[in-house]
């Protein structure tokens, strides 16, 4: 498994192509701060939309959820990475702001062609 860095640059056409791929995909999102105790902040939520918004020096990086509208905004971001296994499956993103991480990562890691056509109706 491997992380790679997105530039700050493509996040928002990143983030916009990531969510297409991984629309509905079961979602679990943790912050983990510098100091202190990680926390759940969503589990097993199916995932809507990804975007980056400009903020300030940095960005604001918002999670949708499909099931109830909700969003999480992570803010500011200062770095992304994306986690792939070495088939390329993309297991999930990091997110780091100066207080810590927050960690998206799927329920299932595959790659997305090879689920085409299993749930037709989320989409």
């Amino acid at each position: 498994m491997g992380k790679r860095a997105i530039v700050a640059g493509e996040w928002p056409s990143y983030l916009e192509k990531f969510a297409l791929r991984h629309k509905a995909w079961l979602a679990t999102v943790e912050e983990r701060p510098r100091q202190g105790s990680a926390r759940v902040c969503a589990s097993n939520r199916p995932l809507e939309s990804l975007t980056a918004e400009p903020l300030g020096a940095g960005m604001r990086i918002v999670i949708g959820f499909g099931d109830a509208g909700d969003t999480l905004r992570v803010e500011p971001a200062h770095a992304l990475r994306v986690e792939e296994t070495p088939r390329g499956e993309e297991l999930g993103l990091e997110i780091e702001t100066p207080r810590g991480e927050t960690i998206m990562r799927f329920r299932t890691a595959v790659l997305p062609e090879e689920v085409d056509g299993i749930a037709p109706w989320q989409l």
